[in-house]
């Protein structure tokens, strides 16, 4: 009897063990995720509070900015006091790269050519070429995303932008805008979901949504067709 009450008391002492050193690793994955869960939801709470202020919403599943004028080579235009035009990329353009590691603009006072590239973004080993939807002059850049090249991603509709363009002509008024902008921004994310499925072989998302699928999977030639049906001026 008093084996068998040894053998008790040993399993007992091993699981007492076994429980205090899973209580320590609770412990520590309490210690480490649950700081990072809070920082998680404070940035996603920032994050829905700037979308609110600039009154973005989903598009058939593309995060869209009322107020601003669309180009086809997915650029966002906005007018600034003094004439000149604020140039970022929309959040399809945005779709393109997973990060984005580097942004390259060119020098103020460089003139352009519609269709001239006036920035190059770098991520997850691709590379998109933003074209300019209107000929002009570079008013100003933005040495905020070159410094840090993330806020194209995190603020791709606000201080995310990349130049200002003097415009050499009112052609820029003719692109969507208003209730035009986001019909056209539906037809874009229709034309997307079709592009992958017609062309590249990814069935869209139940209900239409607009897929983006890892650039990874799609492959070099896929994600330079791809590129190439959107981001062209």
């Amino acid at each position: 009897m008093s084996a068998v009450i040894e053998v008790l008391q040993s399993a007992g002492v091993f699981l007492g063990g076994i429980l205090a050193r899973f209580g320590v690793f609770l412990a520590m994955i309490a210690l480490f995720a649950v700081p990072a869960l809070a920082l998680a939801l404070a940035m996603r709470a920032v994050e829905r509070r700037r979308e609110r202020r600039l009154g973005l919403h989903s598009v058939g599943g593309v995060l869209f900015r009322p107020g601003l004028v669309y180009a086809p080579g997915h650029t966002w235009l906005q007018p600034r006091i003094g004439g000149a035009l604020e140039l970022g990329v929309d959040d399809l353009a945005n779709r393109l790269l997973p990060a984005v590691s580097a942004v390259e603009l060119p020098r103020a006072g460089t003139q352009v050519a519609r269709g001239e590239t006036i920035a190059t973004i770098s991520g997850g080993g691709r590379e998109v070429r933003v074209r300019a939807p209107v000929p002009g002059i570079i008013a100003a850049v933005n040495a905020a995303v070159v410094r840090d090249p993330g806020l194209v991603k995190r603020e791709g509709y606000g201080r995310g932008w990349l130049v200002a363009i003097s415009p050499a002509d009112g052609s820029w008024a003719s692109l969507p805008h208003g209730e035009s902008a986001e019909s056209w921004m539906r037809r874009e994310a229709t034309r997307w979901n079709r592009f992958l499925e017609d062309q590249l072989g990814f069935a869209a998302a139940d209900g239409g949504e607009l897929v983006a699928p890892a650039p990874w999977l799609i492959g070099d030639a896929g994600w330079r067709a791809l590129a190439a049906a959107f981001l062209t001026v």
